[in-house]
């Protein structure tokens, strides 16, 4: 029996301009975890074609669930996509401390299962939810979190059991929550994937900041359909029920008129990691300080303006996707590691508010305080234009060591076809030594994050075992591989430290023995004696230690370290 509090969430209905009618939400509490799956159980258990699953697990445990709703389908993707559906993903509570989507989306199927208007959304369109993400993080009601946040009472927080932000481990996948979810995803492959949030940041009069896939990531016809279809049927079903939308954004200062750059979201986010697979990605970012129930109806209205877009243009939609996955088998190069275009930059009105400096009660400097009461229309600076540091030639396959079995199970959970080698083979490959990087100060989600990674490439014959495994390009996982296994990427495994073992040298020499084998190679190697010598003229401080030159010689000795800056990782030509 549903508990008292979810009975008020659901019966009570309020009428919209378009006639279609949601369950009321609570003034200021949210729901449990408890009785939200609680919700989903009973209408899984009294409707026609609503299921819920489980899809796995959260890392302190818990059941990770899935419902979804398949209207007159059997509820496997093969039997939706049969019944020519495309397939809408929500993800819910990833940051338990922002739940406005949870209360939204069980506003919506509620709203679908039971208003004859909305139900005809379903006709082209299976939607699956995931009620919420991070479990361990829901369940921690009793840490105090978010204190800039109006609202709700009941909210947890942002990490997981491990103290894991879910919205940075798409990519290297240190969760369970994200493991399993990535298979699910795998399974599932949805065409268009939401995640609901509730945004930080500078105070303002817009309800929603909408982030997106960027489109200077995305295939040209997935681009096309977002900014073209999606993004203005979003604008115009909020802008008829009075919901102002702005797109997601950072402060180039510390207030709007100082500038704003959009976000680049790379595959570390949901919305990074599903654009490389072609699918459409759309984050719902309802602003802090606006009403609970105004933030809640907001992300209600932006879902049910993403299933008004999917139910309109089913059939573009499907060919956009189909179009895109054919030509990532094909391309020949992918950009990576994008940064912003800093010559780019326009002008865009913004509602702001006004904002003054006063003396703070705390420190007695200056302090920023927004004025709610005077809204002011802004031109301000709009920095959005990204563009990729390095382009990669797409090998015709990459081949991975079976020592490395995290990688090999993360590339094979998303997808991407494999070939176990069945005899040891002599091959030629491209290898890539790491040249240059920069690592940061601290821990970045449990690991150190490599950036601004330079390789040296080069062709050798190299003898693979039986059990190593080969990934073959040409199929619609091509982007993400390259993206993952090229060491240049931005969450590529080696810029999150899947191999920084290459990264230690393991082997050493004594100085005063040393001295006298170096001496012979400088006198046998010619190349080597002027290499060393134009090191010595480039860098003085170079010159002036005696070890670094030794260092310099064995390098580039028979005993050097072959595995030293090697990522294990080969391209096969």
């Amino acid at each position: 029996m549903l508990r008292r509090t979810l009975i008020h969430l659901l019966p009570v209905l309020v009428p919209l301009a378009s006639q279609a009618q949601f369950p009321a939400a609570p003034p200021d509490t949210l729901p449990t975890w408890q009785e939200t799956i609680a919700f989903y159980e009973h209408l899984a258990r009294e409707r026609h074609g609503a299921h819920l699953l489980e899809l796995g697990h959260d890392d302190g445990g818990q059941a990770l669930h899935l419902f979804v709703l398949a209207d007159g389908s059997p509820c496997h993707p093969d039997s939706i996509r049969a019944q020519d559906k495309n397939i809408l993903w929500i993800t819910n509570g990833i940051h338990p401390g922002e739940p406005d989507g949870v209360v939204a989306t069980m506003q919506l199927v509620q709203a679908l299962l039971d208003n004859d208007q909305l139900m005809g959304l379903l006709s082209r369109t299976a939607v699956c939810v995931v009620p919420t993400y991070n479990v361990s993080g829901a369940l921690a009601t009793g840490r105090p979190s978010r204190p800039d946040q109006n609202g709700p009472v009941g909210h947890g927080v942002r990490t997981t059991a491990r103290n894991l932000d879910l919205n940075r481990d798409f990519a290297k996948r240190d969760s369970r929550n994200a493991r399993d979810l990535v298979q699910a995803l795998t399974f599932w492959d949805p065409d268009l994937y939401v995640e609901t949030h509730v945004t930080n940041g500078a105070d303002h009069t817009y309800h929603m900041e909408l982030l997106t896939t960027h489109p200077d990531k995305l295939d040209k016809g997935l681009a096309a359909f977002l900014g073209g279809v999606l993004l203005p049927t979003i604008h115009d079903r909020l802008g008829e029920k009075g919901i102002h939308t702005f797109p997601y954004f950072e402060l180039m200062g510390e207030v709007p008129d100082s500038g704003l750059t959009g976000f680049i979201d790379s595959p570390r986010y949901s919305t990074g990691f599903n654009a490389l697979f072609d699918r459409l990605g759309l984050m719902t970012e309802s602003h802090m300080l606006k009403p609970w129930p105004a933030r809640v109806a907001a992300t209600r209205e932006t879902l049910v303006a993403v299933l008004i877009t999917m139910d309109r243009h089913a059939d573009l939609l499907m060919a956009t996707r189909a179009a895109a996955r054919l030509r990532t088998s094909t391309t020949a190069r992918y950009g990576l590691d994008h940064q912003f275009d800093t010559s780019a930059v326009e002008e865009l009105p913004f509602a702001g508010y006004a904002f003054t400096y006063e003396p703070s009660a705390v420190s007695g400097l200056p302090r920023l305080k927004y004025d709610a009461s005077r809204p002011v229309d802004l031109q301000v600076k709009w920095m959005d234009r990204i563009a990729p540091r390095v382009v990669v030639e797409k090998p015709a396959a990459y081949l991975v060591p079976q020592a490395w079995p995290e990688v090999i199970a993360r590339l094979r959970e998303s997808g991407a076809p494999s070939r176990v080698l069945a005899r040891d083979s002599v091959m030629t490959v491209e290898e890539m030594s790491i040249s240059n990087y920069l690592s940061s100060r601290g821990p970045v989600e449990g690991r150190t994050l490599h950036r601004q990674v330079e390789v040296d490439i080069r062709t050798v014959e190299r003898t693979f075992r039986v059990g190593d495994v080969l990934f073959p390009m040409g199929h619609p996982t091509d982007r993400y591989v390259v993206s993952m296994l090229d060491p240049r990427g931005e969450d590529s495994f080696f810029a999150w430290g899947f191999f920084d073992t290459v990264l230690q040298r393991k082997e050493g020499f004594s100085d005063y023995v040393f001295e006298d084998r170096a001496a012979e190679l400088l006198q046998r190697d010619e190349a080597l004696r002027l290499a060393l010598e134009a090191r010595r003229q480039a860098d003085t401080d170079f010159a002036a230690d005696a070890h670094a030159q030794l260092q310099f010689i064995f390098d580039r000795s028979p005993w050097a370290e072959e595995a030293y800056r090697l990522q294990p990782v080969f391209r096969v030509p």
